[in-house]
């Protein structure tokens, strides 16, 4: 009986997570990710605190089609409010390229004021 709870999950598992960009973070030796599914309204995605001084959002807009795009934005948060210091926009139907760091490359990206650094590259699965 256990096997077909795990083999039922095992099949749902990947419809649910279809279709998914996922951003992976290094920021002072901690790993972080930040995922993203598809959606018609950008506004309601929220962003992820990533230690003390950024925040990340990744928004993976599909519908209406003139508007599809993965868009990711960091923000800077050491003076309190979030302020944008690095965006970039992909059309929504990118996919990985061959190597290990998905569809963005590998980013480094540093916050002005304090002068720290986080590193991420972002891929799509299902």
């Amino acid at each position: 009986m256990h096997w077909k709870v795990m083999l039922a999950g095992a099949l749902i598992a990947p419809a649910a997570f279809a279709d998914t960009a996922i951003c992976h973070i290094v920021y002072g030796g901690e790993n972080f990710t930040v995922a993203a599914q598809p959606t018609a309204d950008p506004y309601t995605v929220r962003g992820e605190k990533i230690g003390r001084y950024f925040e990340v959002k990744v928004s993976y807009v599909t519908s209406p089609a003139e508007l599809a795009a993965l868009s990711i934005y960091v923000y800077a948060t050491s003076s309190g409010e979030s302020v944008l210091i690095h965006q970039a926009k992909y059309p929504a139907g990118v996919g990985n390229v061959p190597g290990p760091w998905g569809f963005t490359g590998f980013n480094y990206v540093y916050e002005p004021s304090k002068g720290s650094e986080i590193q991420y590259w972002c891929e799509k699965t299902g």
